[in-house]
């Protein structure tokens, strides 16, 4: 029979082995969406372990393509300058003070074009390893696309579009005045400039039939870009007596890329936007339907008399979320906070609710909006961990800056809850206007609705409105 100092050593061993089978186990995260940067800056690419234990005595590798030339390589407690691919050599490192909170971060200098890409971040222990892959979209936005006609012989005539300055590459579309696409007949050439640069040059014919052509030049990565649009007018072709050539560059417009293409003009005075919905009558319908939906002044009013006091709550932050000290301001943040990983937080997207939540009634709160957003409300049983979808099914009825709802990008945007007809609808206030309902909300009777936010926008804040009184509609006049 073993004695007692047999016993003894294997109950430390298998206590021994319990320790490091807690400590070894552990997840990789890193953002849901790309790291955007331009070209000459420095950024970081997030990730962290979760737990949030010491990674001191763990291997930390991070490569782009090639497993055994790691962009940065922390094994036995240092870097690994041999194995390091060159082109990163004193342009990647680490965070060696946050190594001690799983903060396993990679902070990139002077970013160049060919960083542009898929990043893998992986850590290994003696019996575990985890890793997660993490984009980097190196971008650097055009110049405001020229028009030109452009005669490569014969009877042809096309125009062109022209636009410097990109990367990566952008896609072309054109648009012919009744709003289809028409990229297809065009053709497109794209060189690099000696800065490695991106220079687009689009040609399409042009055909009588077909007066009004709109060049669209857009990023295939997130953001706004620029677009113009060029309107050739009848007499431009040739009649019996030859030709008459007259081109009339009506405006350089904002383009936000969305399943509905809208645009905007800007410094034009009234003969020329008359001009325009002229020339354009599905435009002009769409902006005589959106003064015609403007919701009446009773019953603005009878909305805003619900308003209700929302802040947000930190226990239900994403570690990237930075809020602000009354917490009604959010924002992405580079860097995670260290934060206990409670039943209630979003652990692996970038979202956060309020503290407030309900049960009967109705409320309504105002957002003001950054460029990235969604907002809207959750059930208390929907899941917050791992990746989510948010959909009515999975207990998510939200709004989203690139739904397609939304033809104009309000900059506020109310939201009204009306949970004994378990609906939930928003509201342009800038314009007064409707913009979608949910309805049929399924939720189980007496369970908490939360009020819900998201945003990767580490630029400007998304803020939530104190809330509004019917008093301060009294400006409101029905049209």
């Amino acid at each position: 029979m073993p004695n007692k100092s047999d016993w003894l050593f294997v109950n430390l061993l298998l206590l021994n082995g319990f320790s490091v089978f807690c400590i070894e186990k552990f997840q990789v995260v890193g953002p849901d969406v790309p790291v955007i940067v331009f070209p000459g800056e420095d950024t970081v690419l997030p990730c962290y372990l979760s737990p949030n234990i010491s990674t001191m005595d763990l291997e930390i590798r991070w490569f782009k393509k090639n497993f055994a030339s790691p962009v940065i390589l922390f094994k036995n407690k240092r870097y690994n300058r041999d194995l390091q691919d060159e082109f990163y050599r004193g342009r990647a490192e680490l965070f060696p003070d946050e190594l001690l909170h799983g903060n396993v971060s990679l902070k990139l200098r002077d970013v160049k074009h060919s960083d542009h890409g898929q990043y893998t971040c992986l850590v290994e222990s003696t019996e575990h390893y985890e890793d997660t892959q993490i984009n980097l979209g190196v971008r650097a936005l055009g110049s405001q696309p020229s028009m030109s006609l452009h005669t490569p012989g014969g009877d042809q005539t096309q125009l062109l579009c022209r636009s410097e300055g990109w990367y990566p590459e952008p896609a072309v579309i054109w648009i012919d005045r009744d709003g289809n696409d028409v990229t297809s007949l065009s053709k497109t050439t794209v060189e690099k400039d000696s800065q490695e640069f991106l220079n687009v040059s689009s040609y399409i014919p042009v055909k009588q039939e077909s007066n009004v052509f709109s060049c669209m030049i857009i990023s295939v990565l997130p953001e706004p870009d620029w677009g113009s649009q060029l309107h050739i007018p009848r007499d431009f072709f040739p009649g019996p007596s030859g030709w008459m050539v007259s081109l009339f560059l009506i405006v350089t417009i904002t383009v936000a890329a969305s399943t509905l293409l809208v645009i905007q003009w800007r410094r034009m005075d009234k003969e020329e936007t008359m001009y325009i919905l002229k020339v354009n009558p599905l435009l002009h319908r769409e902006l005589e339907a959106v003064k015609s939906f403007a919701v009446p002044k009773s019953q603005w009013q009878w909305l805003c008399s619900a308003a209700a006091e929302l802040t947000l709550d930190p226990d239900t932050a994403f570690c990237y979320l930075s809020l602000s000290e009354d917490r009604r301001k959010m924002r992405w943040k580079v860097l995670p906070h260290v934060l206990p990983d409670n039943p209630q937080r979003f652990d692996s997207l970038s979202c956060v609710l309020s503290r407030e939540s309900f049960t009967l009634g109705r409320y309504y709160w105002e957002v003001e909006l950054n460029d990235q957003w969604r907002i809207g409300v959750t059930r208390d049983s929907a899941e917050r961990k791992g990746g989510l979808t948010f959909s009515p099914e999975k207990g998510y009825w939200v709004l989203e800056c690139d739904s397609s709802h939304l033809t104009v990008l309000p900059r506020r945007v109310g939201v009204y809850l009306d949970i004994e007809e378990r609906k939930v609808s928003f509201y342009s206030v800038d314009s007064r206007t409707h913009i979608f309902t949910f309805t049929d909300m399924v939720f189980n009777q007496g369970e908490k609705i939360y009020p819900f936010f998201w945003t990767i926008d580490e630029y400007k804040d998304l803020v939530v409105l104190p809330p509004v009184s019917c008093e301060d509609q009294s400006h409101i006049t029905d049209s």
